[in-house]
This record gives C-alpha cells, structure tokens and sequence, in this order.
C-alpha cells in the first residue's frame, strides 16, 4: 500500500489521522528520550519510601512524543516477606488507550529475580528508564537498588538525529561491567576489612580479659598473705598474753573494761598538774550530747 501526504483537503478528500502524523516523524526522529538535559526522565529513590522521582524530560517513541514538565512520582509497592523482585519502570505508548504515560511494570517474585520484559506489540510499545530491585521486606527505596537504562539502546536509548540513534548500548555494558566489577572488589575489600577488624578486636578484648584475671590473681594471693599474716602475728601475741595473765589479773582486767564501758566520764586527763575526767553526757536543756570535764578530788 502507497501512503503520501500531506496534502490540503478539498471537500473533505485528504483526511489525515494522529499515525499518520506519528508515522512521518518517526520517518525522521528516532525513539528514545532527548539528549539534554543530562538527567532527563532519570528516575531517583526518595529515600525514606517506597516512591520514585522521574525527573523532568521529553521522549519519542514510534513519532508519539511525551513531555514531563515537573518531577513526577510513582509509588511502587513494599517487598514481599520472602522472596525478591524487580520492577521495571517505563513510558508506554498505548495504542488502546491513546495516551502515553510512565508506568511500574511489576516484577515476578524470585529468589533470583529479573524485570520483566517490554511489551512492543500491536497494542502498546515501551521503553525502559530503569530497573528497581526491591528486596525481601524492602519498605523503603535507595538509590542503590535503582539500575539507569536510558543509555541501552536494546531498551530505551537516547533521541538523536535523523533516522539513527547514536549506539550507546556499547557505553552502557561497558559501565554496567565497571561497575558490577567494582561492586564486587569493594564488597570483598570491605569484608576482608571487617574481618581484620573483628579480629583484631576480639584479640584485644582477650587479651584485656587475661590481663584482668592476672591482676585479679595477683591482688587476691597478696590479700591472702596479708590476711594470714596479720592472722598469725595476733595468735602469737594472744599465746604471749594468755599465759601471763592469772585469773585475779584477768578478772581485774575484765572489771576495769566493764568499768570504763559504763562510766559516764571514763577517759582520765593529766592537765595543769591535775587529773581530770572527761567524756560526753547529754545536756537537757541544749538536748544534744555535750563534752564534760571534772577534776578529780581526792
């Protein structure tokens, strides 16, 4: 079939429709999103949930285009409780519906989960800004977990030119590899790291913990020692004492300790040539103990 246009209408004789429109621009513009501005249509994790930002840009897809003048948001839903998945987020020309939009193609669950495949049919076709990996219990996104597909001409690529698009899907596997090679030096880096550490702290809490019960040892045998001789010096000064006390001086010594214990005034003061007794008796009218000399009259 020969198409041609556009011509202008005589009584109604060239009426054209919206693909035929979109069908002469794309004879000309190429699918995929504008080259400037540098983050155009990039999707960004907001951090603290489970939304997406898609930043403002401009796309073409099959001579349909679709503006984003703001920051636009999608909310995608929290991880399963045991299995991850990866979701897909796309800009879709739906040709049943007559729009263009950005939306969430929702993963498969799996232990080991890929997105899901464009739909470029009939009915719809889709390009892909970016794979989201959302992992088991996931309630929030990073923007780690986000993957970048513009660049991958296989799934959305970059409008340029006429008729061909600049290949940046070299570009793109190439930093894809960098940057799954880096992921994994720096994650065995950081655990060789961790390991280092670990150990050389556990090494160093023993190490306190033998220094403490060295020192706790220590301090316990000189305590000991201590113990046992002030033990044996009090034994041999009691078997010193007790054979020379008879029984008439131990009882007198027994009367005078009986003695001084119940004497309001027991402590005896040689003071200016004369004996004094002095000690604490309660005074009724400060209602306190008060300090008491007496002299000692003969």
């Amino acid at each position: 079939m020969i198409k041609f246009g556009m011509f202008n209408s005589i009584n109604g004789d060239r009426r054209y429709k919206a693909e035929d429109f979109a069908q002469y621009f794309a004879t000309f513009i190429g699918n995929g999103i504008f080259v400037k501005p540098s983050d155009c249509l990039q999707i960004f994790a907001n951090g603290d949930s489970m939304n997406v930002t898609i930043r403002p840009g401009k796309a073409w897809v099959n001579g349909y285009y679709l503006i984003n003048d703001d920051n636009y948001t999608l909310p995608l839903s929290a991880g399963d409780t045991t299995l991850n998945r990866i979701d897909r987020i796309v800009i879709r020309l739906d040709f049943v519906q007559r729009k263009m939009s950005v939306e969430v193609k929702k993963g498969t669950l799996s232990a080991s989960p890929v997105a899901p495949a464009l739909k470029r049919d009939a009915d719809a076709y889709e390009l892909a800004l970016a794979d989201v990996y959302i992992a088991k219990g996931a309630l929030t996104i990073n923007q780690a977990a986000i993957t970048d597909t513009r660049l991958n001409n296989n799934l959305c690529g970059l409008m340029h030119g006429v008729v061909n698009q600049v290949d940046t899907t070299t570009i793109f596997n190439q930093y894809q590899q960098w940057f799954n090679d880096y992921s994994v030096t720096k994650a065995a880096e950081f655990l060789a790291w961790q390991t280092d550490v670990t150990t050389a702290l556990e090494n160093w809490i023993d190490a306190q913990e033998q220094g403490f019960e060295a020192w706790r040892q220590a301090e316990e045998q000189l305590y000991y020692t201590w113990l046992n001789g002030k033990k044996n010096d009090f034994d041999t000064w009691f078997a010193t004492i007790k054979d020379k006390l008879s029984e008439d001086a131990a009882g007198n010594l027994f009367n005078l300790i009986d003695e001084h214990k119940n004497a309001s005034l027991p402590h005896k003061i040689l003071f200016d040539g004369k004996v004094y007794l002095h000690g604490w008796v309660y005074n009724p009218v400060l209602k306190c103990m008060s300090s008491v000399m007496r002299e000692v009259v003969d």
